[in-house]
C-alpha cells in the first residue's frame, strides 16, 4: 500500500498530539509505545486499532497459567506481537481498485457488467452533531441517515430502542473515505482519502488500496449491536472499556461473545437482516462472511510465523521485511521448537502431530515413469 499522508490537507491535523498520546496511554500503553504507535508506518485510527486488538485478545489471549507447565515461551498472547497491525495491513492491502473499473453514477445507462460505480466507494458517517436540532440524534440516526433509511420502514424483527441504545462507534464522530483524485479522467490504482476523527484527533490517510479496515470495524459495532439487542450475547457487557477504551459496542462484549458475534455473521443470518444498514460502509457486503474466516485465519498466519521478529519492518511490504531477531528466538518458534531453516525441517511435516504419520520414502511411490498431461504444468521446468 502506498501511504501519503500530508499534514497540510487534513481538517484539524494529523494525530501527532497530546490527545492521541493521552487516548493511547489509557490502554495500558507506555508514552514510548504510543509514540511507536504514533510513528507507526502502518497510521490507523485508534478505534480501528482497538478493536481489531479485542479480537486479536479474544483469539490469542495471554496465558501465564501455562509458564509453569510448559515454558515462558507460552504465555505471549497476540497482543505482544502485534497481530493487530498484521490484520489492519492484510485488510488494507486486500483489494486494489482500478480507476478505468469505476464509473460516476448516471452515466450514460449505469455502469456495465464490468465497471462498478464511485458511490460504493465513497461514504460519510457524521456523528457530530449528536443531540443537535436539525441533525442525528444518536449512533444508529447516522447509520439510517447514511443508508437513507428510516426505522420504522426497517423489519429488523427487534426492540428498536434496544439497538439504539446499544449502538455506539465510540469516540469515532466522522468517518470519511472517498478518491483521493478524479478517478472519472484517469486509469490506473485508484488512490482512497480517509479520514477519521475523534474528538480530540484526526487520522487522514491517502492510502492506494480501499481500506477495509476501518470500515470493517463500523460493521462490527453495528452487528454487535445486534446482537445485544437480540439478547444472543451470554455474558454481561462491560461499558467502561478500561482495555481498550477507542472501540465501540463490539469490545463491549466478552472476549467469547466477540467470537460468537462475529460468527453470526458467518451463519446466523445477519447479514440478510442488515443488509440495507451495513451497503453503505462496504462496497459489498457479502464479503463479511470472508473476512470473519480471514479474521480466523490470519491469526494462525501472524502468529506462528516469524511475524514477531520483523521488528520496525513488519508493516513494510513482504520484500522489504527483514528479521531483526535470530531466527530462533522468534516468539512463535520458540513455542514450537522450530530453529528457523534448517536441513531436515523443510519437509518436517510429522512435528505437528505426535506420532503422525511418516511419508513414505519415493521409491515406495507408485508413480508412472512418464509423467506427462495434468502431472506436469508447462513452463514449470517441464516442457510437456
Amino acid at each position: 500500500m502506498n501511504e501519503r499522508t500530508d499534514p497540510s490537507t487534513t481538517r484539524r491535523g494529523v494525530m501527532k498530539g497530546i490527545g492521541g498520546l493521552a487516548a493511547l496511554s489509557m490502554s495500558g500503553a507506555t508514552i514510548a509505545e504510543a509514540e511507536d504507535v504514533l510513528n507507526d508506518s502502518v497510521p490507523s485510527d485508534p478505534h480501528t486499532l482497538d478493536t481489531y486488538r479485542s479480537i486479536v485478545d479474544a483469539i490469542v489471549p495471554r496465558t501465564p497459567q501455562l509458564e509453569s507447565e510448559l515454558g515462558p515461551e507460552h504465555v505471549p498472547g497476540g497482543l505482544d506481537v502485534e497481530l493487530e497491525k498484521f490484520l489492519v495491513w492484510d485488510f488494507n492491502h486486500f483489494q486494489e481498485i482500478r480507476a478505468e473499473m469505476v464509473t460516476e453514477k448516471g452515466l450514460l445507462d449505469g455502469p456495465s457488467d464490468a465497471e462498478m460505480p464511485l458511490e460504493m466507494f465513497e461514504s460519510v458517517l457524521d456523528l457530530t452533531n449528536l443531540g443537535g436540532l436539525f441533525g442525528p440524534d444518536s449512533p444508529l440516526d447516522a447509520v439510517l441517515n447514511l443508508a437513507d433509511l428510516d426505522l420504522l420502514g426497517l423489519d429488523l424483527g427487534l426492540d428498536d430502542d434496544a439497538l439504539e441504545e446499544a449502538l455506539t462507534f465510540g469516540p469515532v464522530e466522522r468517518y470519511d473515505i472517498s478518491f483521493a483524485d478524479d478517478v472519472a479522467s484517469s486509469s490506473g490504482p485508484a488512490a482512497f482519502e480517509l479520514l477519521v476523527e475523534t474528538a480530540n484527533e484526526t487520522t487522514h490517510e491517502v492510502v492506494q488500496n480501499y481500506p477495509y479496515a476501518p470500515a470493517f470495524t463500523l460493521v462490527f459495532d453495528i452487528v454487535a449491536a445486534e446482537f445485544i439487542a437480540r439478547g444472543e450475547n451470554e455474558d454481561a457487557i462491560k461499558r467502561d472499556r478500561s482495555k481498550f477504551p477507542a472501540g465501540g459496542t463490539f469490545v463491549q462484549l466478552s472476549p467469547e461473545d466477540r467470537l460468537r458475534c462475529l460468527w453470526t455473521i458467518v451463519d446466523g443470518g445477519v447479514i440478510d437482516r442488515l443488509d440495507d444498514l451495513l451497503s453503505p460502509l462496504v462496497p459489498d457486503v457479502g464479503i463479511l462472511k470472508y473476512v470473519v474466516m480471514a479474521v480466523n485465519g490470519l491469526h494462525g498466519f501472524g502468529y506462528y510465523t516469524e511475524w514477531s521478529g520483523l521488528g520496525e519492518t513488519k508493516t513494510n511490504t513482504p520484500t522489504e521485511r527483514s528479521l531483526s531477531t535470530p531466527a530462533g528466538e522468534v516468539q512463535s518458534r520458540k513455542q514450537s521448537g522450530y530453529p528457523g531453516p534448517a536441513d531436515g525441517y523443510a519437509a518436517n511435516w510429522r512435528h505437528a502431530v505426535e506420532g503422525g504419520f511418516a511419508d513414505p520414502d519415493a521409491e515406495d511411490l507408485n508413480l508412472p515413469s512418464d509423467l506427462k498431461g495434468d502431472d506436469v504444468i508447462e513452463g514449470i521446468g517441464g516442457g510437456t
